[in-house]
């Protein structure tokens, strides 16, 4: 059985108002499945947006729990 991953929604919204890309090509190129130029630029910056939603969620627990 195959499980689906889930990506960050907000990541791939702004990543298809960048590219002008149709949100099933975005998801391609995240997973690998498409070659060239674009597809390596959106893997990089998809990351790179998700790690900094991750960290922004960290840092706001972190501070929640602190208080």
């Amino acid at each position: 059985m195959r499980k689906n991953k889930i990506y960050n929604q907000e990541a791939l919204q702004e990543l298809q108002k960048k590219y002008g890309f149709t949100r099933d090509y975005i998801i391609k190129s995240i997973k690998g499945e498409r070659i060239g130029t674009y597809p390596l630029r959106i893997q990089e910056e998809y990351k790179q947006l998700d790690d900094a939603a991750k960290l922004a969620i960290r840092k706001q627990s972190e501070k929640q729990l602190n208080n």
